[in-house]
């Protein structure tokens, strides 16, 4: 699937719905910005009034392209079909900055048989370990399914797993585990929201006691926390601790040895050892074992965009992109050429989308790139 006009003009649809994401609206704003064609192609939708509806009752974009077009093309609303290169040129979604070369992820199509059944596989490792050591698979993106717990009414479905409980002494620790591929969103007894990205996992018990409320994240996780100033809310990872009343931040502890804490909106205390930090909105906190914490400020844009279905990477090595790669394709990958690895790489990859795809557009931007696989690893080569 070619990334075509089509594709643009489906964004600009739902922009003028208004239930476009965060994401593609960044994205469209941007377009606009550089692109007159865009723009103009923008004013066109946005003031005519035709049935936007009939976009998403038919499964092919292209044929509904063709029921809406004759409208827009009356005298009043014509548009000129801009010349994709010229767009193309203008996003630059996604590109290997160190070559000056760019491509663009497209948007998902229509899963084959085939990535259904990937997806099903993948769908297997999706699942709660409870604290009496019996493991529920849960569903995906399925309908929401009522499963019962001992006392714990469990609805899980459609990415999100909530729970009702009457015995409020089940403090022990169960486990949420998101497999590769995957991001899920968790509410807790006390209404606090989790947001877990790909090949995360959160313990965390079915009741909080009395005192504090606590959790345990490995790998990476939003944390939307329901205010109660007489029950601090506690996430401990492998290295820190952060304490709260209630606030909305992120905690990625991907790499081993450093934990980062990015402050949205309230206030934190992140502690390690003897050492306490309490952050501002903005700042983000960076524990490493050898230097303890440094704070910097944060472009939520970039550390939150996971939460949108797409990765932001701002003159990342490709090494870093890399365990990306295996949280979100699962599988490894090896880099042939060291000065491949440490190439700078600045833009936008949808997760959505399938690797051979990503893979495909990487060796075709002309910045001298190749890949094979050996033994269900991916190897990425210079050519020569």
């Amino acid at each position: 699937m070619e990334y075509t006009q089509e594709h643009i003009y489906e964004l600009l649809l739902r922009k003028k719905k208004g239930n476009i994401n965060h994401a593609d609206n960044q994205y469209l704003e941007q377009l606009m910005a550089g692109n007159e064609d865009v723009s103009r192609l923008w004013d066109d939708i946005r003031l005519h009034d035709f049935d936007e509806d009939v976009w998403y009752e038919i499964e092919d974009n292209e044929a509904a392209w063709q029921k809406i077009e004759p409208e827009l093309l009356q005298p009043q609303h014509k548009i000129r079909r801009f010349p994709i290169v010229k767009w193309l040129a203008a996003a630059c979604v996604l590109g290997i900055m160190a070559t000056g070369a760019y491509f663009l992820l497209k948007p998902a199509a229509p899963m084959s048989g085939a990535e259904m059944a990937e997806a099903a596989s993948h769908a297997k490792g999706l699942r709660l370990k409870l604290s009496n050591g019996k493991t529920i698979q849960l569903p995906y993106n399925e309908p929401s399914q009522q499963i019962t717990a001992g006392s714990v009414a469990l609805n899980a479905g459609a990415r999100t797993l909530q729970y009702t409980t009457e015995d409020h002494t089940m403090g022990g620790l169960n486990t949420l585990i998101v497999p590769p591929k995957m991001d899920y969103r968790l509410i807790l007894s006390d209404g606090t929201e989790v947001w877990l990205n790909a090949t995360s996992t959160l313990k965390f018990p079915f009741a909080f006691r009395e005192g504090r409320r606590e959790v345990y994240l490995e790998g990476e996780g939003y944390f939307k926390v329901t205010k109660n100033a007489e029950k601090p809310f506690i996430v401990h990872t492998p290295q820190t601790e952060v304490e709260v009343l209630g606030t909305e931040f992120n905690i990625n502890t991907y790499k081993t040895g450093i934990t980062s804490t990015s402050l949205v909106s309230g206030a934190v205390a992140t502690h390690s050892g003897p050492s306490t930090l309490v952050l501002k909105p903005g700042q983000e906190a960076v524990y490493t074992e050898h230097l303890g914490f440094t704070v910097q400020q944060f472009d939520s844009e970039v550390v939150l965009s996971w939460m949108n279905g797409v990765f932001q990477f701002d003159n990342t090595r490709l090494r870093d992109l890399a365990p990306v790669i295996k949280r979100w394709f699962g599988i490894n990958v090896v880099f042939d050429d060291q000065s491949l690895a440490n190439a700078p790489f600045t833009g936008v990859l949808d997760k959505h989308h399938d690797l051979p795809f990503f893979l495909k557009n990487l060796k075709n931007t002309g910045a001298g790139i190749d890949f094979y696989y050996d033994n269900e690893t991916l190897h990425l080569k210079e050519t020569h």
